[in-house]
C-alpha cells in the first residue's frame, strides 16, 4: 500500500543538496575504485561504510549506493583499455573490449558499456520497486520457524552458488557462522566462543570484519604479489599502456539500438540472477555473454563484439538494485554489497527485515529514489570522466597500497574510537589473505555473519513459543514444512547438476 506522506517525507530527505552530492560523490568514487584493477565494489563500500556512521541515513544510502553503481560500471574501463578487468564481472569482456580498442574503437567500446550498464540498472531497479513491497507483504505473514528455514535456504544456496566449489563456499559460510557466535549469547548472557578474551564479550562488529577481510587482505595480497613481480615486465607495460588511448569514435544510436535484444535479455536475467542471494554480477555477466556469444558472429566482427559486451555489462548492472530485495524482504543479504548496505542500515538504526516497509517506509521510498537518481548520476559522470578513468590503470600500485592501508585504519578506529577493533580487522586482514590463498569465497563469509543472528534469534522464540519442543519448533506448520523441503530439493539439484556437469 502506497503511502504518500512517508513518500514526501523520503522526497525531502532525499533532494537535498547534501544527499545529493554524496550520491555524486559515491559515484564517482565508485567508478574510480571499478577502473583500478584488483579493487572492487566491495572494497570500496567496506572503506567507505565508517563514514556513514556520522551521516543522515539517505546520505549514508546515496553514498553507498552511489558507490555500488559506478564500481560496477568503472570495472568494464580497465578491461577495455587495458585488457585488465577491475573485477571479476568484467573479465568477460576483456577479449572483445581489448580488441576494438587495438582497432581505435575503444572509445565505442566503452560508451556502449556505459549506457548498457545504466539501461540495464534503471530497468532492474524499476522491477525492484514493483516487486520488493509485494514480496514483504507476503514475507509479513511467516513466524519465527518460516523465517528460520527460509534463512537456513539463503545460506544453503550461497554455498550452493558461489563460486565454482560448493565444499569451499560451505566452509567460508561456516566462518562466517563461528565469527557471529563470538559474544555474549543474547539469552543466557554468557560469554561464549570468546576464549578468555574480555574485550570479545561484545561480539564481532561488522566495520573491523569487512574491512579486514576485503581491504587489508587485499592489501596483503597485493603486498605479496608486487614481491614476486618481475619489474622489467612491468616497465614494459607500462611503456605499453602509456602508449594506448582511448579515443576514436563514438557510439551511434543506430549501434546502441541494434544491441537492444541483448541489453533486453541482460535486463531479465541480471534481474533474476541478483535476487538469489551468491550468485551475483559475475554470474550474470559470464551467463549473458554465453548466451550473445552463440547469436553474435566471431570475435573479429565490430557489431558482434560491441553486442556482446552490451549483453554482459547490462547483466552484470542489472544485478544491482535486485540484490536488494532479499535484504528488504527477508533481511537476507543477496551479495556481500547488499549485506554491507544492510549494515549501513542497521548503524542507522533501521534493521533490515519486511518490517521496515511499516516502522521505516521513509527510508524504504528513499533507497528507491536513490537507486533511480544513481544511474543518471552515474550515466553523466561516466560519461565526462570514463577517459580519465581509463588512465588509472597506470595508477604505481606501490603507492595505491599504502593508501588503502592508512584509510582502513583511521576509518576503522574512528568508527567507534576502539583500538581492540583496529587489532581485529589486521587479524581478519590475515584471514582475508588465506581465504584468497585456498580460493575460498569471501562473500558467503560476510552473508552469513550478517544471517547468522537473524536465523538464531527465529530458532529461539520458535521453541519458547513451542516450550522447548525441536520438532514442533522447526516443522510448526506446512509452509515451514514446505520451506525446508524446498530448500533440500534445490540444494540437492544444485548439486547434481554440478555433478553432471562436471562428470562425477
Amino acid at each position: 500500500m502506497f503511502d504518500y506522506d512517508a513518500f514526501l517525507q523520503a522526497v525531502s530527505i532525499v533532494f537535498t543538496i547534501e544527499c545529493l552530492l554524496w550520491i555524486a560523490v559515491g559515484v564517482f568514487i565508485g567508478v574510480g575504485v571499478g577502473a583500478l584493477p584488483g579493487l572492487t565494489a566491495v572494497t570500496g563500500v567496506a572503506l567507505m561504510l565508517p563514514l556513514t556512521f556520522q551521516m543522515e541515513v539517505a546520505s549514508a544510502l546515496g553514498l553507498l549506493i552511489g558507490l555500488y553503481k559506478g564500481a560496477i560500471f568503472g570495472s568494464s574501463i580497465s578491461a577495455i583499455s587495458f585488457a585488465t578487468p577491475g573485477a571479476p564481472e568484467a573479465a568477460v569482456i576483456v577479449e572483445d573490449g581489448h580488441h576494438l580498442t587495438t582497432k581505435g574503437k575503444g572509445r565505442k567500446a566503452i560508451l556502449m558499456s556505459l549506457y548498457s550498464s545504466v539501461t540495464g540498472d534503471v530497468a532492474s531497479d524499476v522491477m525492484v520497486i514493483l516487486i520488493a513491497p509485494a514480496l514483504a507483504l507476503v514475507a509479513l505473514q511467516f513466524g519465527p520457524s518460516e523465517r528460520f528455514w527460509i534463512m537456513i535456504m539463503a545460506i544453503a544456496l550461497i554455498g550452493a552458488l558461489s563460486g565454482k566449489h560448493f565444499a569451499k563456499a560451505l566452509i567460508s559460510a561456516g566462518i562466517g557462522m563461528f565469527i557471529a557466535t563470538i559474544g555474549t549469547d543474547p539469552i543466557g548472557a554468557v560469554p561464549r566462543n570468546t576464549f578468555g578474551v574480555w574485550w570479545l564479550r561484545d561480539g564481532i562488529d561488522l566495520i573491523p570484519l569487512v574491512i579486514g577481510i576485503f581491504a587489508i587482505g587485499r592489501v596483503i595480497e597485493e603486498i605479496a604479489l608486487l614481491t614476486e613481480r618481475n619489474q622489467r615486465v612491468d616497465v614494459a607495460l607500462s611503456k605499453l599502456r602509456a602508449a594506448m588511448n582511448v579515443t576514436g569514435e563514438g557510439l551511434s544510436w543506430r549501434e546502441f539500438r541494434a544491441a537492444s535484444g541483448f541489453i533486453g535479455g541482460g535486463i531479465v536475467v541480471g534481474t533474476l540472477v541478483g535476487m538469489l542471494p551468491g550468485l551475483g554480477a559475475t554470474a550474470a555477466a559470464f551467463i549473458m555473454y554465453g548466451i550473445a556469444k552463440r547469436f553474435t558472429p566471431g570475435e573479429m566482427d565490430e557489431s558482434g563484439a560491441l553486442n556482446r559486451i552490451a549483453a554482459a555489462e547490462a547483466g552484470n548492472s542489472a544485478t544491482v538494485g535486485p540484490t536488494l530485495v532479499p535484504l528488504l524482504v527477508f533481511g537476507i543479504p543477496g551479495s556481500a554489497v547488499a549485506a554491507l548496505i544492510g549494515g549501513a542500515l542497521m548503524l542507522q538504526g533501521a534493521t533490515p527485515s519486511p518490517r521496515m516497509f511499516e516502522l521505516h517506509p521513509e527510508i524504504i521510498y528513499a533507497l528507491f529514489i536513490i537507486l533511480i537518481l544513481g544511474n543518471f548520476f552515474n550515466l553523466g559522470i561516466g560519461r565526462i570522466f570514463a577517459f580519465i578513468y581509463a588512465r588509472l590503470g597506470m595508477f604505481p600500485r606501490e603507492l595505491l597500497i599504502p593508501f588503502i592501508l592508512v584509510l582502513a585504519i583511521v576509518g576503522t578506529y574512528a568508527y567507534m574510537g576502539n583500538p581492540y577493533h583496529v587489532l581485529l580487522m589486521l587479524i581478519f586482514g590475515l584471514l582475508g589473505y588465506l581465504m584468497r590463498v585456498f580460493q575460498l569465497p569471501e562473500g558467503p563469509l560476510i552473508i552469513t555473519f550478517m544471517i547468522t543472528p537473524l536465523a538464531e534469534g527465529n530458532i529461539r522464540r520458535a521453541l519458547l513459543i513451542n516450550r522447548g519442543d525441536w520438532s514442533d519448533a522447526l516443522f510448526t506448520s506446512p509452509l515451514a514444512i514446505g520451506i525446508c523441503a524446498l530448500a533440500g530439493a534445490t540444494i540437492a539439484i544444485l548439486v547434481f547438476s554440478r555433478r553432471l556437469k562436471s562428470g562425477v
